[in-house]
């Protein structure tokens, strides 16, 4: 074992061992600001899941008399107030959630899947692939994921499956760049090479070898690609080019109230706030686990 010198006195010189090399980096995976965190995206989750029992009336119950009532922050009728037509903006910002974070989770999902298969591709198909996967994703990274979002649902129309689509195309990239130089630096690890010389053939040495060792990796990358699509999908929302009314999603709630924003300012700044919030906590998530599994790769996306 290494040993550190703590005096050069030799009459007082104690011995302690060091700290095994990476250790004094890494920090505990749960902390105050982690356990708010997944708290709140479990509250998240939760309410969303079970907005049609608390809510039983629906997002488009309409109340005239209640326009426009302000928050009464769970003092009153209406926590979060009313909109223009009386609807109760709690309810529609728990309805809201629900397509916000089906479409962002599938689209996370759906990325991380494409991210893993070409960066398994560019590591173990050859110097061609692997020449034509990295030329792909840097041409994906010059291209806004705003404006190819854009461009395609513009011709494609905004439902569950091109809104899904676009995001992913959007967002693969983390994942295969994080992967790709994880499985690189697997191929070549000893036991691998000994495995392909036994006669284990590449789907042996991925299903056995890379993606076991990747898993820890997968879940970074998932978290960080939910972070990111959820502000594209929001702001698609936003714009008009995703859910559609009737049914509220949480940048379309943001964009309804952009008019009366100077009068009913919680119209817009309550879903925003969720945006945030949510956005946040996966942030705060996704860190804590790169810090955890020593992915300093990850810090400089």
């Amino acid at each position: 074992m290494n040993h550190a010198v703590t005096d050069t006195d030799p009459a007082t010189t104690t011995i302690l061992p060091e700290e095994p090399a990476g250790t004094a980096r890494r920090r505990p995976l749960v902390s105050t600001g982690v356990l708010l965190a997944a708290a709140y995206l479990l509250a998240v989750v939760a309410l969303a899941l079970l907005a049609p029992v608390l809510a039983p009336q629906g997002y488009d119950a309409q109340d005239v008399a209640a326009r426009y009532t302000e928050p009464s922050w769970f003092l009153g009728p209406h926590p979060f107030g009313t909109d223009e037509l009386g609807r109760d903006l709690l309810v529609r910002v728990l309805y809201g959630a629900r397509p916000a974070l089906a479409i962002s989770l599938t689209a996370a999902l759906l990325a991380t899947a494409i991210g893993v298969t070409l960066s398994l591709l560019a590591v173990f198909g050859g110097p061609f692939w692997d020449g034509l996967m990295g030329r792909l994703a840097d041409v994906q990274l010059a291209i806004p994921s705003i404006l190819l979002a854009l461009v395609v649902l513009a011709f494609a129309g905004t439902g569950f499956v091109a809104l899904v689509a676009v995001l992913a195309v959007g967002a693969w990239v983390l994942t295969f760049r994080i992967i790709r130089a994880h499985a690189a630096g697997i191929a070549t690890l000893p036991y691998v090479e000994a495995a392909r010389l036994s006669g284990a053939g590449t789907l042996g040495v991925l299903t056995r070898h890379v993606l076991p060792a990747s898993v820890p990796l997968l879940i970074v990358a998932m978290t960080l690609n939910f972070s990111s699509v959820l502000i594209l999908e929001s702001s698609l929302g936003y714009l008009g080019l995703g859910v559609q009314p009737p049914q509220p999603d949480w940048g379309q709630l943001v964009a309804s109230g952009q008019a009366q924003l100077a009068g009913a300012w919680w119209i817009s700044i309550i879903p925003g706030v969720a945006i945030v919030l949510t956005v946040v906590s996966l942030q705060v998530v996704g860190d804590r686990l790169a810090d955890h599994f020593s992915l300093a790769a990850l810090k400089e996306r």
